[in-house]
């Protein structure tokens, strides 16, 4: 799997604060300046076994410099002061930017999809969302169009009423939360009136809900607030930064409805569906929960467990299973999916060679520096 790192015996799991760890890739962290830079220089040590597995880099230093705002970053590339920026790590520049720079700069920007999902978890053992009408009102009602929108527009996402990312394994299009839903599963638009009436059948309107937020994407904490009321309820926005992702994981905070996003760590549908979404991933009373929608339906485990023992023997029935699973979870409504991100890149004049990869996007180390 991705996250598995060869470290020293004796390594403390605690972060070590900027005295880097050794590591066995072609580069190595020279310097690292907490919230302002991190340089790395070519690891003396390392020799390349395998092309396909670990190339060597061509830069013999990569600096990467931290802070700052998305327009300005672009704004470096394409003054030459720098010579890479990506959405991927960066976040989106607003619409209007990314415009300009791809009309004036057009061989010098790649777009490309990413196995990211961006939505809202509906907490499911919380009011109102414990109501799976409400949680399915929720997803009617919102405007996927506005998401993207307020997301750096079609360029940079799309709108899904799913889980899985598209061109995922185990994906097929679905989508029951739109005005007309057909056979084709795309959204088309809201369904309001849908939504006002499985609201007023619930009995919980006026109820209050307040709509965990965080700061990258507060715009669609505010867009989450601006849909409840909508639809009746008395909404307050709690918004926070880099402590956001730690605070909606201690299930002990009873998080209503949240912000959430998860990009695959690895090409398989188990990552998104058992990771976050199955009875062993929600940990009660616990800071460790990855199951921010507290979302346990045993019939849908038992069919994630059967797809999971099909996943090595036969790849194409678990896929079929997989597809299933996820149409039996969006039914169930723990997530308000809203998009999928596309990654934008923007290199300066003298990059070449840009490669990108599904899983780690625009890779770094192999540009080159003319």
């Amino acid at each position: 799997l991705p996250f598995a790192y060869a470290v020293p015996v004796g390594t403390p799991v605690k972060a070590t604060d900027t005295r880097p760890l050794p590591a066995t890739g072609p580069y190595a962290i020279e310097s690292y300046l907490p919230d302002h830079l991190l340089r790395l220089a070519r690891n003396r040590y390392f020799k390349e076994w395998s092309k396909a597995a670990q190339p060597d880099g061509y830069p013999d230093e990569i600096v990467v410099e931290i802070g700052g705002t998305v327009d300005a970053a672009m704004a470096a590339v394409e003054h030459g002061s720098a010579d890479s920026f990506s959405t991927f790590q960066s976040g989106s520049p607003s619409a209007t930017r990314l415009t300009d720079v791809e009309t004036r700069y057009a061989s010098q920007v790649h777009t490309n999809p990413q196995a990211t999902t961006i939505g809202f978890f509906l907490n499911t053992r919380v009011p109102p969302f414990d109501d799976v009408n409400v949680r399915r009102a929720m997803n009617d009602a919102v405007d996927r169009t506005r998401a993207v929108e307020l997301t750096g527009g079609s360029e940079q996402a799309q709108p899904t009423c799913q889980i899985l990312p598209p061109n995922f394994p185990g994906y097929r299009r679905y989508c029951p939360y739109t005005v007309n839903p057909s056979a084709s599963g795309s959204w088309l638009a809201p369904d309001l009136a849908k939504a006002r009436l499985l609201v007023a059948a619930s009995g919980t309107k006026a109820m209050h809900v307040t709509v965990w937020s965080y700061t990258t994407f507060k715009e669609l904490g505010t867009f989450a607030a601006q849909t409840l009321r909508s639809l009746g309820y008395s909404v307050s926005v709690k918004l926070l930064g880099s402590r956001y992702f730690s605070a909606v994981a201690d299930s002990r905070n009873r998080a209503q409805i949240g912000f959430q996003y998860w990009a695959a760590d690895y090409p398989a549908a188990s990552d998104f569906l058992n990771t976050l979404l199955s009875c062993g991933a929600y940990r009660p009373d616990s800071g460790f929960n990855s199951n921010n929608a507290e979302f346990c339906d045993p019939s849908i485990d038992r069919e994630i467990n059967r797809a999971l023992s099909l996943q090595a023997p036969d790849p194409q029935a678990a896929s079929e299973l997989w597809r299933r699973v996820e149409d039996l979870t969006v039914d169930q409504a723990p997530w308000v999916p809203l998009l999928n991100l596309r990654s934008v890149d923007f290199l300066s004049k003298r990059m070449g060679d840009y490669q990108y990869s599904p899983q780690w996007g625009m890779l770094i180390d192999q540009l080159w520096v003319r």
